[in-house]
């Protein structure tokens, strides 16, 4: 069911040595880019390096790093070796029975993150967060007047807590009023997902594959929590007239040696420069976004991107997370088909008007 290098790191893991473990996520690190590994991978019938297939990325980074860790980069082995212990759980609960996990659904269907969240930590990451750039791992400050979309996870049709009544709503999840649909988060809408897109990926262990397909002439970029396929040129051609906007812009790609460089823009005003589950930041309207695929070895891929947006912040923001190639395959994550919650919030908040509250 895993890769030949998924195996290689579970032997890692399995063998507990804090020693095995710091040697293992040294060589994931962006300090192993450029090792001689590069020379070994697969060349596509195109003359492409070898990026067809799913991707894991499995990775419980944040996207920004605390702020009690300042300028800290990288956790150390020990840290490293508690957090996969902490995630893989004890020998007792990776025992369970499907029936007794089953049971406990039942009781708490919110508790379904604990059967379908992939919490096995192939890829041990050391860094203390998926923003680089800054140095303290943090969003930039935003421009003046930008506007902000924060709410959090209680807000509902009756109680919107802190949330401004500002449109267009850009947060992933929450709720600003539910006069209509549009004033709830792009998630919910099924339109888009913090993790998996924006459209960049950042780092999630749930839904957590991408697929890729490269072709002579296009890329394919198909995320599988969501609906939406990019389809990118491989051409030097020019981007759309930029009065043509999209949620997933504009975008054209090219090659540099083992990297695969795709540059976007003429993203729609609805969507956010950066949407996080709660809150949103200003708008990607004028947003430049560059992603690198660098095909490491067959079985592993660095993912890199740069945020290039000086109408929100006043600096650029860079990230990095990896990719595990996997054998699995990939299925429709199926967001619309059947969803009936936003016809149901919509009545219950037209209830809550005629009951006056």
């Amino acid at each position: 069911m895993i890769t030949r290098a998924q195996h290689w790191i579970e032997t890692l893991q399995g063998a507990s040595t804090t020693l095995g473990l710091l040697l293992l996520t040294l060589c994931l690190n962006a300090g192993a880019e450029a090792s001689e590994e590069q020379s070994k991978i697969s060349i596509d019938e195109f003359g492409y390096p070898d990026l067809n297939g799913v991707w894991n990325f499995d990775n419980n980074t944040p996207f920004e790093r605390p702020t009690h860790l300042g300028n800290q980069e990288f956790l150390d082995d020990e840290r490293v070796a508690r957090d996969v212990q902490r995630v893989q759980g004890s020998s007792e609960k990776r025992a369970q029975p499907i029936s007794e996990l089953a049971l406990g659904l039942l009781a708490n269907p919110a508790a379904h993150y604990g059967v379908w969240g992939d919490l096995s930590s192939k890829f041990p990451n050391r860094r203390t967060s998926v923003i680089i750039h800054p140095k303290n791992g943090r969003l930039p400050e935003t421009r003046p007047d930008i506007h902000i979309n924060r709410t959090d996870e209680n807000t509902n049709c009756n109680d919107t807590g802190n949330a401004p009544l500002v449109r267009p709503v850009r947060m992933a999840r929450g709720t600003i009023s539910c006069d209509r649909p549009e004033d709830f988060g792009l998630s919910e809408r099924c339109l888009f997902f913090p993790q998996t897109t924006g459209p960049y990926v950042k780092a999630n262990p749930y839904n957590n594959n991408i697929q890729i397909v490269v072709t002579k002439d296009h890329v394919v970029l198909n995320s599988e929590m969501g609906n939406d396929p990019r389809i990118i040129q491989l051409s030097e051609n020019d981007f759309l007239d930029e009065r043509i906007k999209t949620w997933t812009g504009s975008s054209r790609a090219h090659w540099e040696e083992n990297t695969l460089v795709v540059e976007t823009r003429n993203f729609t005003e609805k969507l956010a420069s950066v949407f996080l589950r709660w809150e949103s930041y200003g708008s990607a309207d004028r947003m430049k976004l560059t992603e690198r695929f660098t095909l490491l070895s067959d079985e592993t891929l660095l993912y890199e991107f740069i945020i290039d947006d000086p109408f929100t912040f006043v600096d650029t923001i860079k990230g990095v997370n990896h990719f595990v190639k996997s054998d699995l395959r990939m299925y429709e994550y199926s967001c619309h088909e059947g969803n009936y919650s936003m016809i149901n919030m919509l009545k219950g908040g037209r209830v809550s008007d005629i009951r006056g509250f």
